[in-house]
């Protein structure tokens, strides 16, 4: 029988956070019948204990500015617990995605939207696997849902998808809950302003930034302060590049300021800035707390706007200061926005902290790194290709450590959203990450390289990778001697631009003297102790959920941890690691437990291993010396190599995929475990259900616990696919019952299994039961069909009767009503599998005694009957070894019984095994199976 994803209820709960599978919610007309997996339909709300909910201030009002940029969603009304939360409308390049956040004392507040244009037909809330069917309730008018927050989650947020799933990618828009937790008030510091006007209160250690910069730029306006780059001469200046020779003393193009309102400004021109851009002030401020390191230890932003080029600390000591560490605290009010970058090849990230140390970011403001105006070259920003332009995302930490970040937002990221660069000792805590639109490389949470880097509650929507690393030097398309450079450039040819060339050098060294190491050094250490959980992503367009390994310049990437990780809608993978190029990057352990990843738009299976299979990988001299490539270890410079070992472990525990898809890869790793793994709401306890295509494993564990609480290998075979009995009664007839708790056998005697009888009164009843084959990798040896015995009807049939079962391969493109199509969910009596039993073409079980458990008549009377328990079995290797000849993808069989007066035996069928109304005494060890023998 056929189920939908997700209706299976797990046999061995887990504890919070690891319980309910995924689901989708169909809301129907009041009064009408309730399809499977549907919505509760009522206009009584779930029961809530009190709540304290706190609502945000608006978004940049404050400090002069009285209107927010924020714009009221038209399409949602939200209240949590009763009270009414407004969700913005987050429409930049598409309005994916409207936003209602919050702050409140429950991880479990009860949450009501109301859609006043919208119908309501259907209702997904992901991450899937813990809002099982039941948990959403829709009013009979279908305007209206309702629905608690999921403790077994262990998530400070959800997405809600009206109307549309996790395949739908674009343009609903969905809403994205967000439900931080009430701020601790020891992170919020004294705002008591300084006697003096000043903004720099030496007794609290507070510097007010908002009054500190209305005076600085009193005394120093940007209009006097900012200049344009001067000529210089060149770094490349009397080397040949390209073909081209660049000449002895050549100098980059002296700069000028340009309008603000200018598209594509390249260095050495600069937009000038405007009269309230505090990109200045900024430095100012970070400068008068470093010279008064006893008495000041806070930058504090409060509500209000902010525009400048980031918020850029380089070069903080924090351990120097009051405390011993540097806070930086915005007001939940605050909005800090990025101007549309000086020009094309500025670094101007939304937050940079870079070779500093000791800093904690608190705070509930709102950093916008503007990317789509500073991305957007039809209208007032810049080109951004790689060899353009600089990369930068949203939050960057590079050569620094011993940093915290607190409740930090951020959104409109340029790039990436979260990312850290030979970064150590850093900590994300309930961090967000909105850039819900596809705009270019925009990664979740992208640790390229760092030590000891832990990120525990997450939120992103993004277009790329929910989670990657190992992506070393991700801006090196723009140093002087990449390729796209000077291409660009047409070095080499008749029309070499030299002068551009030139000036796109000034802009590159430009950033590297600020940072204080080029773009091949961004990323320049071994990675390891990575952990990352308690997260929500979504992405747009490609990506995977995690992602490892590209371009890691010969470092090694060693031990990373994912916990309750829950990915939404990638489309490019699962689980991927790279095994190539630039070079291999000698990955050590990943580990992934109690997550889930949607699988909806994958092609391909959701794990992609590629570890090292003993090959030598060599680092040349030049590739050290000129390219940033992990260095001789014996200080030397010159080339070296290494092996390209296996990946050393790569364990999954009670990890879930929605969708089953087609094989996984798992190549190059010495010890892989894959323990309690969940596909489409179904644990995996035979090999069809996640098929593997391996190579190289050392040692290969997979295995399940079962309802009794004992591990069990997984079974190399098949769970049934779908599964379904037909009746000949004239009732039954016309019937599907491909959603029943059982299977029912009942031989009429018109031929062998009773499959002739067509007319008549007759109560004949046969079962049809599909396998998939495409985990096969060769005939089996032995193939044996398992069915688990449930009881028969008759209280007038003895105990000690006996039977067997009788089973035949069918098609289903050859049906009794003359037809091609009889699929399982379809199939009745009238439109089945048409076929003719003989004793040559069945296979047979051994024969077994009928017993004393009695089965009432009808479908759901017996749910909370006895099991009987016996597992049947039939050998039927040449059935299997026949159909994988013949390359097909699946098997499916007829079943019925040898017979006997008044014989109707029943089976456990798949929804009988499990699912939220399975039979009371079923195990999903019950469901119809296949074992095979290699």
């Amino acid at each position: 029988m056929n189920r939908p994803a997700g209706s299976d209820a797990d046999p061995n709960p887990v504890p919070v956070r690891r319980r309910s599978p995924a689901v989708r919610f169909i809301a129907a007309a009041a009064g009408a019948a309730i399809a499977a997996a549907s919505l509760m339909l009522t206009g009584v709300a779930p029961a809530h204990a009190a709540t304290t909910v706190r609502t945000y201030a608006p978004t940049g009002v404050g400090g002069g500015t009285t209107t927010s940029p924020d714009v009221a969603s038209t399409k949602y009304q939200v209240q949590v617990a009763g009270t009414p939360v407004q969700a913005v409308k987050y429409a930049q390049n598409g309005n994916n995605f409207d936003i209602a956040r919050f702050a409140s004392d429950s991880r479990t507040p009860t949450i009501t939207v109301t859609l006043p244009s919208t119908t309501i037909d259907t209702v997904n809330i992901y991450p899937a696997r813990y809002y099982p069917s039941g948990s959403v309730s829709v009013s009979a008018d279908k305007h209206t849902l309702t629905f608690r927050m999921s403790a077994d989650a262990g998530l400070n947020q959800a997405i809600v998808m009206v109307n549309g799933d996790s395949t739908n990618a674009t343009g609903q828009p969905y809403l994205a809950v967000i439900n931080d937790p009430l701020e601790d008030p020891a992170q919020r510091p004294d705002t008591t302003s300084a006697p003096d006007g000043s903004g720099v209160n030496l007794q609290t250690g507070v510097l007010n930034f908002q009054q500190f910069a209305a005076k600085y730029l009193a005394a120093h306006p940007n209009s006097t302060a900012q200049k344009a780059p001067a000529a210089t001469t060149s770094s490349m200046a009397g080397k040949t590049v390209g073909g081209t020779a660049i000449p002895a003393g050549q100098k980059s193009s002296a700069g000028s300021l340009v309008s603000a309102s200018s598209v594509n400004v390249r260095y050495p021109n600069v937009r000038t800035m405007a009269a309230g851009d505090v990109t200045y002030a900024l430095r100012a401020a970070l400068d008068t707390i470093k010279a008064n390191p006893t008495a000041l230890n806070t930058l504090y932003f409060p509500n209000g706007t902010y525009v400048w080029s980031g918020l850029l600390v380089n070069g903080m000591d924090g351990s120097t200061l009051k405390g011993g560490k540097l806070k930086i605290y915005t007001d939940e009010g605050a909005l800090l926005k990025n101007r549309v970058q000086a020009y094309m090849e500025a670094f101007e990230p939304a937050v940079g902290i870079i070779n500093s140390s000791d800093i904690e970011i608190d705070g509930r403001g709102v950093f916008d790194g503007n990317g789509v105006a500073n991305y957007n070259a039809s209208s007032s920003g810049d080109l951004h290709d790689a060899y353009r332009s600089q990369h930068q995302g949203g939050v960057m930490v590079m050569h620094s450590s011993d940093i915290t970040f607190n409740d930090t937002y951020v959104r409109d990221s340029k790039q990436w959203n979260y990312e850290t660069h030979t970064a150590s000792r850093v900590t994300f805590n309930n961090i967000k990450a909105l850039t819900p639109y596809r705009q270019p490389w925009i990664d979740g949470t992208d640790f390229a390289s760092g030590q000891d880097i832990t990120a525990n509650g997450v939120f992103t929507l993004g277009n790329d990778d929910a989670f990657a690393s190992g992506h070393y030097n991700p801006s090196d398309g723009f140093t002087p001697l990449a390729s796209g450079v000077w291409n660009n450039f047409q070095l080499g040819t008749s029309s070499a631009d030299v002068q551009g060339y030139v000036n796109a050098v000034a802009a590159h060294d430009t950033v590297a003297d600020d940072l204080g190491f080029d773009n091949y050094h961004w990323d320049a250490a071994d990675s390891k102790n990575i952990s990352v959980s308690n997260t929500l992503n979504w992405s747009v367009a490609a990506g995977n959920a995690i992602r490892i390994g590209w371009s890691s310049y010969g470092y090694r990437l060693t031990n990373y941890t994912f916990d309750n990780f829950n990915s939404v809608s990638p489309a490019a993978g699962g689980i991927f690691t790279h095994n190539s190029p630039n070079p291999y990057p000698r990955i050590q352990s990943i580990v992934v437990k109690n997550s889930s990843i949607d699988t909806s738009r994958f092609t391909k299976g959701p794990i992609g291993l590629n570890g090292g299979n003993g090959s030598t990988q060599t680092i040349t001299a030049d590739q050290q010396a000129t390219y940033g490539y992990a260095p001789n270890p014996d200080g030397s410079g010159a080339a070296y190599t290494y092996t390209r070992a296996p990946i050393g472990t790569f364990k999954l525990d009670n990890v879930w995929f929605s969708q089953q898809n087609t094989s996984s890869t798992l190549n190059g790793i010495t010890n892989a475990t894959l323990n309690n793994i969940r596909v489409a709401g179904r644990l995996v306890e035979y090999t069809s259900q996640l098929p593997l295509t391996t190579s190289g494993i050392g040692t290969l564990t997979t295995t399940y616990t079962d309802a009794n609480g004992q591990t069990q290998n997984v079974k190399t075979g098949a769970l049934t696919s779908g599964d379904t009995w037909v009746g000949a009664w004239t009732g039954d007839q016309s019937k599907n019952n491909s959603s029943d708790l059982t299977l029912i056998t009942r031989n009429t005697g018109v031929g062998l299994m009773g499959e002739q009888y067509t007319t008549g009164s007759g109560d004949g009843k046969l079962s049809y039961i599909q396998f998939p084959l495409t985990s096969l990798t060769r005939a089996p040896s032995q193939a044996t069909l398992h069915l688990t015995y449930v009881g028969h009807r008759y209280s007038s049939v003895p105990s000690t009767d006996t039977d067997q079962l009788l089973v035949q391969p069918v098609s289903d493109t050859t049906c009794t009503g003359g037809g091609t199509s009889c699929p399982v969910n379809t199939m009745t009596w009238q439109n089945r599998p048409s076929f003719t039993a003989t004793t040559s073409s069945v296979a047979k079980s051994a024969t077994f005694t009928l017993g004393s458990t009695l089965v009432p008549e009808g479908g759901g009377t017996h749910q909370g009957n006895a099991i009987d328990g016996r597992d049947i079995t039939v050998d039927i290797t040449s059935f299997v070894q026949k159909a994988y000849a013949a390359n097909q993808s699946t098997l499916l069989l007829a079943v019925g019984n040898a017979g006997g007066a008044n014989h109707e035996l029943r089976f456990v069928s798949s929804e009988g095994a499990t699912g939220t109304g399975k039979l009371t005494n079923g195990t999903a060890e019950m469901a119809p199976a296949v074992t095979v023998t290699p």
